[in-house]
Order: structure tokens, then C-alpha cells, then sequence
């Protein structure tokens, strides 16, 4: 299997209206490709940009079982001087409608010079990214700055956006993710690890000296100006001006973590607390569990729990059978506590009992 760039003027054959007409194939003049290759169609100016991947279905066809294709030619003296070549069916695979294969980033991804013909691609670099686009090229390709004060609305119009972009170095990018990792250096976020394989090499590179306030050509340090972080971080690091450093923005991490710690640390206590005072409430509604507690604590001097548990669940299984050996070792073990502690209960005329000690 080969990897092939190929370029498409729409003054010459518009092969964006022959795919949609022909279901998803069109024909391309070549004796080049062979079956099983896959073919990136370019589109020239104005929009520079790879529009279409397409798989090599069948090749070297002559005219006589070419798709009909006319329509499609802009220039009519070139179709009909090349009647004679061959062909090659392509099928569409994926149709790129943004320009994430801009000519801008191919160069960045190793394309050397401009597309004037057809030509395979054997840089891995540039192989790498036109397989996958968008697990290289994130939102973070540009700083671009939308103002937030504009308190317009625009609905149902197209809105031209003026920018400035500040190139970044793809490479720099690569060496960052290939010595710190995917891992978001802020909260700790693995995209892979969370989505799987949709996930993987997903990432955003921050740069910690913003790229809007150099101006001019940086020479970047990758260990110490790049470093990975989730979008969400990336986002909360760039909401103040200067950008939070990351530590800074692992500060308000903690800001919130602790205090939800803290309110989770209560809530069991409470609850543990609530738990204690109906355990209580319960054995002093039964009399005879009262009693029961009472006579062993006296026997044993409040040390044996085990037996007390183990007399308790034999005697009252079938009168509480919604209470399982859990419940009834947490119910002795906190009651049991409770009356060594308290001397309130110590000198109640039931459960009075000799502390030994």
C-alpha cells in the first residue's frame, strides 16, 4: 500500500461535485496508483487544504469503463486530450470539511515545497499526520483571542473572525508529549485512560511564557516553556492575564478539593453519630436486649463483646431478622462503648454494671 498527495483545481475537473453525483467514487487520470492505495485529494487556492481521502478501488481503467465524467471537467480541451490515459476508481473514505489539513500544517508535518502534482508521501512525519489529523493537531495549535466584552449576538450570519495566530513549533510539541507524557501536568488527566482508544495522544501543550506576549521568533526550551495539560486546565490557566502559573492554578485545585473533603469527613460523622443515637434508642426499646446486654456486661465486666454478640443474634434473630451479623456487631460494639464512657448510664438502675479497671 502507497500514500499519495494529490492536487485538484476545480478550473480543471471539480471532483468535489463528481463524488457527490457518483455515490462516493470518482475516476482520476493516473497509471500510478494501484489498488488498496490511499489517495489524498488537495484542493489548490483558494482553499489549500486536503478536502478528500479516498481508497484505490480499481486501476489503470481505460475510457470505455470509465464513470461518465464530462460534466465534471472544467476544461474541456484537456478531458478530451487525455481520453487515451488511464484511470483509477477512488472511493471515498472520509471528507474533511474544516482545514485541519491545511497547506499550513502539512508544511509543519514535513511537506516540503508547494503541491504541483501528484506525489507519494514517504516522510513518516507528514505520514503520521494525515492518518491522524486530529490526535496532533488540537485546539491549541494557535493562541487566538476572542473578546469576551462583545455583547452582540449573531445568529444565521457568517462572521468573519480576524486573528492574530502565532505559529507554533509542531515539533517542539512532539518532543514535550514524548518527554512529559499525555498526562495533565495541573489535575493529573489521562484522555486514554478515561475514553480509551479515542483518547490516545490527546493532549494540550501550554506554553508557559505566552506565545501573544513574545512578538517575535522564540527560541523554545522544550523543558522548561512546554508543558502538557488537560483543555479544561488550559482554559482556567489562560482566565487571567498574566496566565496562572501551574502551581498557582494547583492551588485552586486544592481550594476546592479540601473543603469537599472536609464536608464528606462530617457528613460520615454525623451520619455515624445519628446511626450511634438510633442504636441506642433501639436497644432501649427492648427491654429483654437491655437486659441481655446488661447481665453479660456485668458477668464479663464489659470486655467480652464477642459473647455478647454471639448470645444477642442466637436469642433475637427471629424477632429482628432484617439485622445481620453486622449490624448486630455494630450495634453491641457502639452501645457497649458508649456505656463505659457515659456515666449517666453507668448508674441507670438496668444497665448499672461494675467497671473494672
Amino acid at each position: 500500500m502507497k500514500y499519495w498527495i494529490a492536487p485538484s483545481k476545480d478550473s480543471t475537473f471539480r471532483i468535489g461535485d463528481a463524488i457527490k453525483a457518483q455515490h462516493g467514487m470518482a475516476d482520476w487520470r493516473t497509471d500510478k496508483f494501484a489498488v488498496g492505495d490511499i489517495v489524498f485529494i488537495y484542493k489548490t487556492k483558494p482553499e489549500q487544504c486536503i478536502r478528500y481521502k479516498m481508497e484505490v478501488v480499481k486501476a489503470k481503467i481505460i475510457f470505455d469503463e470509465a464513470l461518465e465524467q464530462e460534466n465534471f471537467w472544467t476544461d474541456k480541451d484537456l478531458y478530451y486530450h487525455g481520453i487515451t490515459s488511464f484511470y483509477a476508481r477512488l472511493k471515498l473514505i472520509e471528507e474533511y470539511t474544516d482545514d485541519i489539513l491545511s497547506l499550513h500544517h502539512l508544511h509543519e508535518h514535513g511537506l516540503l515545497g508547494n503541491l504541483q502534482g501528484v506525489q507519494q508521501c514517504k516522510d513518516e512525519g507528514l505520514l503520521e499526520f494525515l492518518l491522524h489529523p486530529k490526535q496532533i493537531v488540537n485546539d491549541d495549535v494557535y493562541d487566538v483571542d476572542y473578546p469576551e466584552d462583545d455583547e452582540k449576538l449573531y445568529e444565521g450570519a457568517l462572521i468573519t473572525v480576524k486573528a492574530n495566530k502565532y505559529e507554533r513549533n509542531q515539533k517542539a510539541r512532539r518532543e514535550c508529549v514524548a518527554q512529559k507524557g499525555y498526562k495533565c501536568l495541573v489535575c493529573g488527566c489521562d484522555f486514554e485512560a478515561t475514553y480509551g482508544e479515542i483518547g490516545k495522544r490527546f493532549i494540550h501543550v501550554h506554553h508557559l511564557t505566552p506565545i501573544s506576549s513574545i512578538g517575535k521568533e522564540y527560541q523554545l526550551d522544550v523543558e522548561k516553556d512546554l508543558v502538557p495539560v488537560c483543555p479544561n486546565c488550559h482554559y482556567m490557566i489562560h482566565r487571567k492575564t498574566p496566565p496562572y502559573t501551574i502551581e498557582e492554578l494547583k492551588e485552586e485545585l486544592q481550594k476546592v478539593a479540601t473543603p469537599a473533603k472536609k464536608r464528606s469527613s462530617k457528613k460520615a460523622t454525623e451520619i455515624r453519630f445519628v446511626a450511634e443515637a438510633a442504636i441506642l434508642r433501639d436497644v432501649n426499646d427492648d427491654p429483654e436486649v437491655r437486659k441481655l446486654i446488661h447481665n453479660m456486661m456485668e458477668m464479663d465486666g464489659g470486655t467480652m463483646m464477642k459473647n455478647i454478640l454471639s448470645v444477642c443474634i442466637s436469642m433475637f434473630q427471629e424477632r429482628y431478622n432484617s439485622m445481620k451479623p453486622n449490624d448486630w456487631r455494630h450495634l453491641v460494639d457502639d452501645y457497649v462503648r458508649a456505656v463505659i464512657h457515659r456515666p449517666d448510664l453507668q448508674e441507670d438502675e438496668v444497665f448499672y454494671f461494675k467497671v473494672t479497671g
